[in-house]
């Protein structure tokens, strides 16, 4: 992952420091360009007032703890937000445990305690945002509870991009489609899944395509099966490497587990061990069974030949790229 500006973290009330801030609210998942949005006029207004930008946001996602037999997904993993976060100029986060407790906070109690320890001078949240007990602390309330204790309360509007408001929800859609182009250009920086190189079934190295794998994380979104156009970031790294990554099951070999691996172009060395990160920028095809070896690697062949052909017009030019690189730039082979 790229080096972030420095930013504090923090998990509990009585650790944001003792001063007087500009408070934004939100789970912020996917840190999409409505989220952006928000947290660029909060920042803009912590600069006029001259005072930091707290940044309060939950984890888990509060949809897993209050209705986790339908909890469709993450779209980035705490460690990403926090990091996207970061890229935004925000100089503390507080990071609160969402649990049962915390959900049944009447919202007077939530935004008292919140008052006593950030002594928010304004606080900026979306037009939908609601917290406390049955989301009883929507907008007109909380509005009402910041007023009397003399904060300035601003509900920002949502962002609408091709028609319809950019929400996470229609991100998760998109991406649950494989439709990770315009999931990129909504959330303003590439859908990443990351994790741990491990050992896999050191197929792909027999023939000519040597693979990086991860076990994509449990609660992310997932991405239908199939191979994908990337760039692969490993820790520390300015440089995002051109990459191919497949995910699924690899039914052409039958090895079993769901995977996501991702070949690095032009690359060799050893990653096992490693944390990598691929940025999904497109899909090329699905998932597919193949009549012999020979078949596959004359598949692979093209799928590459596609992959460069897509990063050398991406890199050219793409709005998408470069908005992300602007705004948010977070951005071994061992099979």
């Amino acid at each position: 992952m790229i080096d972030q500006p420095y930013m504090t973290t923090i998990r509990a009330f009585d650790e944001v420091p003792d001063r007087q801030h500009v408070v934004s609210i939100g789970t912020f998942d996917g840190v999409h360009l409505g989220h952006q949005h928000l947290l660029a006029k909060a920042k803009a207004r912590a600069l006029e007032l001259e005072v930091p930008l707290l940044v309060v946001t939950f984890e888990p996602p509060p949809s897993k703890v209050i209705r986790p037999e339908s909890f469709p997904g993450r779209l980035v993993t705490a460690e990403r937000k926090l990091e996207l976060l970061a890229g935004l100029g925000v100089a503390t986060a507080l990071v609160l445990e969402f649990t049962p407790d915390l959900m049944r906070l009447s919202p007077e109690v939530f935004f008292t305690d919140l008052y006593a320890a950030a002594h928010p001078m304004e606080l900026w949240v979306g037009e939908e945002f609601a917290l406390g007990h049955k989301r009883a602390g929507n907008v007109e309330r909380l509005t009402e509870i910041a007023a009397e204790l003399g904060v300035d309360l601003h509900a920002i509007g949502r962002v609408e991009r091709d028609g319809a408001v950019v929400s996470s929800s229609r991100i998760r859609k998109l991406i649950s489609a494989g439709e990770v182009g315009p999931a990129r250009r909504l959330l303003g920086h590439p859908f990443q899944i990351s994790g741990e190189v491990i050992e896999g079934a050191k197929i792909g190295r027999t023939i000519g395509y040597p693979t990086a794998n991860v076990e994509p994380p449990a609660d992310q979104v997932s991405l239908p099966d199939g191979i994908y156009v990337s760039l692969a970031v490993l820790p520390g790294g300015a440089v995002e490497r051109p990459a191919m990554t497949y995910i699924g099951t690899r039914p052409a070999l039958n090895t079993g587990n769901r995977l996501v691996e991702t070949h690095l172009l032009d690359f060799s060395g050893d990653l096992y061990g490693r944390i990598l990160a691929a940025n999904i920028l497109e899909r090329i095809r699905p998932d597919a069974t193949f009549a012999s070896v020979e078949e596959l690697v004359r598949q692979l062949r093209d799928d590459e030949r596609r992959t460069r052909q897509f990063l050398t017009e991406f890199g050219r030019g793409d709005s998408a790229r470069v908005e992300a690189e602007s705004a948010l730039s977070v951005g071994r082979h061992a099979d």
